[in-house]
């Protein structure tokens, strides 16, 4: 089969969107002829990468647009410089489906909703988009929660409602082949009576796949893990408030890896509480080779986040024996289960924070079901490599070539 891969991020050195476009069209190198069509900022470190381990299965193409837009449209305004791109690439693309006889065209990496490229114009092939997301939004009872980036959220919700009537309009979403969503809640927004599917756009790697992942149960204390941007969507607060309650003596500790604008503030807010200071532990931002070791002296994930497409640390923590400590929506809802997560929900912001609460309680005094958790979400996790993902995908491009 001859299959484009439209991935605007595809990147062999980094993580989160760059991994999923890079990784999807490696995998299905192996059995089938691949090309990619990806921005111009990849070429150095993907040529790097061909000459270095001698790969040259994936042939690689590239477009680019004016610095002036990449200035110009930040989030909330992202999608503006995808879909600015993707005019730029379809000529390109229509291109390579010409000359090398292109069956399918799917586009990857990454997906908002907003901008669903025109793929759908080149002749003698079917367009596969996703899976798509964006139209998950933050919890009304959370709002209060994000602090000066709630303007940001207020104008991309203003945006996404604008867009879905433009999208409805303009027939889009029935012009592709076939169309995939990330999350039940971008599919609710969207399409809430289509027979869509729902799958997770993050995958793992099967040398992510950890093959030690047992815990001493007679540890002195419970090591909590965050792995997360500093932003106002991120959960810090929520995460918290549900902190200071507990009690000082338990035996826990927390770590939080990352970065971003709220960084400072986030550290002020936890040092501003004399028990949460005295067993949380800021590492700053480390290197992806640094996190299967950080990831190995932990015992559980918590993943506060109000709203994200999936969340490609769910799968790294399960990977390495993890339970995640999450919301049931977005990528808790698509990837976890109760068999080896811990899930909760609430109507109200006080819900919310004790039910976070309970879940945290619950792990400190009961380590030894924490570890149970742990290996059987190892175990699950190798429902969701790359491997598995292009299986799934292949045989979508097999149903849609024969009618």
């Amino acid at each position: 089969m001859n299959i484009l891969y439209i991935a605007y991020s595809c990147d062999p050195y980094t993580g989160s969107e760059n991994k999923i476009g890079w990784n999807i069209p490696l995998e299905a190198s192996k059995s089938h002829r691949v090309f990619v069509l990806t921005k111009e900022e990849h070429r150095e470190s993907i040529t790097r990468y061909c000459e270095e381990n001698g790969f040259g299965d994936i042939e690689f193409f590239y477009a680019d647009i004016k610095d002036i837009y990449k200035k110009i449209f930040r989030p909330p305004f992202y999608s503006g410089r995808l879909n600015i791109w993707h005019k730029r690439a379809l000529p390109v693309a229509e291109k390579i489906c010409r000359e090398n006889g292109i069956e399918i065209i799917h586009q990857i990496a990454p997906i908002e909703f907003r901008s669903i490229g025109k793929y759908y114009k080149i002749k003698n092939t079917k367009f596969v988009c996703g899976p798509i997301a964006g139209g998950q939004e933050i919890p009304e009872p959370l709002m209060d929660y994000t602090g000066k980036s709630k303007p940001t959220e207020v104008i991309r919700s203003l945006i996404n409602r604008a867009y879905r009537i433009f999208i409805r309009l303009s027939g889009r979403l029935k012009r592709v082949d076939a169309l995939l969503y990330a999350n039940y809640e971008t599919k609710a927004f969207l399409e809430p009576n289509e027979s869509r599917r729902v799958i997770p756009e993050t995958a793992i790697r099967n040398d992510e796949l950890s093959e030690n992942v047992e815990r001493s149960d007679d540890k002195d204390k419970l090591t909590f893990l965050v792995v997360s941007r500093f932003t106002g969507a991120k959960g810090y607060n929520l995460l918290f408030d549900a902190l200071k309650d507990i009690p000082d003596a338990l035996p826990y500790e927390l770590k939080i890896i990352g970065y971003g604008e709220l960084e400072n503030e986030i550290r002020a807010l936890y040092n501003s509480n004399e028990t949460v200071s005295r067993h949380t532990e800021f590492l700053g931002a480390l290197p992806f080779s640094e996190m299967s070791a950080q990831y190995r002296n932990a015992d559980a994930l918590i993943f506060p986040t109000f709203r994200e497409a999936t969340g490609s640390v769910i799968l790294e923590a399960m990977a390495n024996g993890l339970p995640v400590i999450t919301m049931n929506r977005c990528g808790g809802t698509v990837i976890c289960s109760p068999e080896y997560a811990y899930l909760f929900t609430a109507a109200s912001k006080k819900g919310y924070v004790n039910h976070l609460r309970f879940a945290l309680l619950h792990c400190i005094n009961n380590p030894d079901e924490v570890h149970e958790k742990g290996r059987k979400a190892r175990d699950a996790a190798e429902r969701f490599t790359f491997g598995k993902r292009v299986e799934m995908y292949t045989e979508i491009y097999e149903e849609l070539l024969n009618g």
